[in-house]
């Protein structure tokens, strides 16, 4: 998983459980609302297509758990750890939404 931006403190910035888990949020957030419009406008029929989300909260959850083993020693305590993981995901966040974004703009100025 790649860093969408250098604000992330460590042992947040190197640990790539830490951005699996946001970005795989960040998915499922913006999966819940392409599933919520697609059963608004086709059918009910169309919620099966709320798996997805469920299925990409369920492996990020994962991951945050991994992370979190992870990183939690490294503080003096629980309280700090919580602290400094709250900042990491906030400051994650606002690159995980324009992730894609700035992938196919970097992708399409490389080409010739």
């Amino acid at each position: 998983m790649t860093q969408w931006t250098s604000r992330v403190e460590e042992p947040f910035r190197e640990d790539p459980e830490f951005w699996a888990s946001v970005g795989r949020s960040v998915d499922a957030l913006l999966g819940l609302v392409a599933a919520t419009v697609l059963v608004a406008v086709v059918s009910p029929w169309a919620a099966i297509i709320f798996v997805v989300p469920a299925a990409l909260l369920a492996v990020s959850a994962r991951d945050a758990r991994t992370s979190s083993a992870r990183t939690r020693p490294q503080f003096a305590s629980r309280v700090e750890w919580r602290d400094a993981e709250r900042q990491a995901v906030a400051a994650a966040i606002p690159g995980a939404f324009v992730r894609y974004f700035r992938a196919k703009t970097a992708a399409s100025a490389a080409q010739p």
